[in-house]
């Protein structure tokens, strides 16, 4: 688990039928609060979910 913003963290996890990796994010009681889109790479998955938590976060 990676730290995206201050009390979201995030795991990245492989799809595999399709081919891709996502970030499931979570809150610091571990309740699943977001999900990235489907990504080639790994870091662009990190990029991705780390956008999202910021967006999360400011709202």
């Amino acid at each position: 688990m990676q730290e995206y913003a201050p009390g979201i963290v995030g795991e990245v996890k492989y799809a595999r039928q399709d081919g891709g990796y996502y970030v499931q994010l979570y809150d610091r009681e571990g309740t699943p609060v977001g999900r990235t889109g489907l990504w080639r790479t790994e870091a662009k998955a990190r990029e991705a979910a780390r956008k999202l938590a910021e967006k999360m976060r400011g709202e």
